[in-house]
């Protein structure tokens, strides 16, 4: 993806359900959202702005308009990860982590995993040396 893909929470939910299923109608999607969905039409609607936006395709299936994801979600989900960490965080993703760790949001077992993810993160540039090294 080369563009920003931010999306509201019930825009989210909307794709999420995309995802899953691979392609849907609005019924489909609004029968998804179970007993918290909003009314079919809402969700038609915000299924045709999100075409628009240019996160979903559609195509006329029967007398049904099937929506398909043009934008993956790992995508998005960097895409607004990227713009959270700009508005709250000045663009440092280390603010966030610290954030995180300060206020509890991220208990030791997950600390953890976070360290053994970064150990395991291959941080060698091209040039053969490591960010830092003075060499």
């Amino acid at each position: 993806m080369t563009h920003d893909t931010r999306l509201s929470d019930q825009q989210y939910t909307l794709v999420s359900i995309l995802w899953r299923l691979g392609s849907g109608s609005a019924r489909q999607v609004h029968s998804a959202l179970g007993d918290s969905a909003p009314a079919y039409t809402t969700v038609a609607t915000l299924l045709t702005r999100l075409e628009k936006k240019g996160v979903l395709s559609s195509e006329m299936v029967g007398r049904e308009r099937v929506f398909h994801p043009l934008v993956a979600e790992k995508d998005v989900r960097r895409s607004m990860l990227g713009s959270l960490v700009g508005t709250l965080f000045g663009g440092d993703p280390k603010a966030l982590l610290a954030h995180m760790v300060r206020e509890g949001d991220i208990d030791q077992d997950e600390l953890d995993n976070v360290r053994t993810m970064l150990d395991r993160h291959d941080t060698t540039v091209p040039n053969g040396h490591k960010p830092g090294d003075e060499t």
